[in-house]
């Protein structure tokens, strides 16, 4: 384009001998096409990178109340997001058969049985089930994304950390799973300085016993659960837990809720 441009102000000047004006309007035409090509050169790459990096999302959440939440750290096509939970896969609405690789985020906090071996034979016997078997990237579930710890890092600092500790309580599992830990462990370097214990309601180190151990009088109590359900109003650390042994308790949403944006105010 800037050679169109320069040949353009070229064919200005006077007295200009009548072979070079030719060759100059003869350049302004070639590059004024070069431009065309490579617009359509463009548009003929763009369109195969698409081609080339067409998938479908395939989210299925532990049950129906974590349907609404996104995989943090990717952008995603609505067209292309599917959406079920562990017990309804086989009624659920699939990806096309349209060659198109599908990735499939298990919305579950920990690993294990219901997110690997279990999941893995359901999804595939749903496909079979519609004549066809689509090529399956699963992803890793949800507790264990960096970005989970990012939200939640983001969350306590608006809360407020000055002087408190955090006390993540978990799920325990008879599989010894490293969700939790892993998150506590990005959660201390996100908040150098506070202290951040790791607890359990059916599981060695219990919650409640982590209560007196920790030094902080005003502790925040972050679920590290998919919904709220049944575990949290059961079984967390209560107040009155925390304030037998000389403790303020901050109870947060389960930490998954981070990753939806809060409600616009009206």
């Amino acid at each position: 384009m800037w050679g169109s441009v320069r040949c353009g102000q070229l064919l200005e000047q006077p007295n200009l001998p009548a072979e070079e004006e030719r060759h100059l309007r003869l350049l302004i035409y070639f590059h004024f096409a070069l431009v065309q090509v490579s617009i359509i050169g463009g548009c003929m790459l763009l369109y195969l990178r698409h081609r080339k990096w067409k998938r479908h999302y395939l989210i299925i959440s532990y049950n129906e109340k974590g349907q609404h939440l996104n995989p943090p750290g990717i952008r995603m096509a609505p067209a292309r997001v599917y959406r079920c939970c562990l017990g309804h896969i086989a009624e659920a609405e699939l990806p096309p058969a349209d060659d198109a690789p599908v990735l499939v985020y298990p919305m579950f906090m920990l690993s294990g049985l219901s997110s690997g071996v279990r999941l893995q034979q359901e999804v595939d016997a749903a496909f079979r089930s519609r004549g066809y078997r689509p090529a399956l990237y699963y992803q890793p579930v949800l507790g264990a994304s960096p970005w989970l710890a990012e939200a939640a890092a983001e969350r306590l600092r608006a809360v407020g950390t000055d002087g408190s500790g955090v006390l993540v309580v978990a799920h325990g599992s008879a599989e010894d799973t490293p969700e939790p830990a892993l998150f506590c462990r990005r959660l201390r370097k996100l908040l150098p300085g506070v202290e951040v214990e790791l607890g359990f309601f059916n599981k060695q180190p219990e919650a409640r016993d982590c209560l007196p151990r920790m030094r902080a009088a005003r502790v925040l109590l972050l679920p590290f659960l998919l919904t709220e359900g049944l575990h949290t109003t059961r079984d967390l650390p209560t107040a009155q837990d925390a304030a037998a042994c000389g403790k303020q308790l901050v109870r947060l949403p389960v930490v998954a809720t981070y990753l939806t944006p809060p409600p616009e105010e009206t």
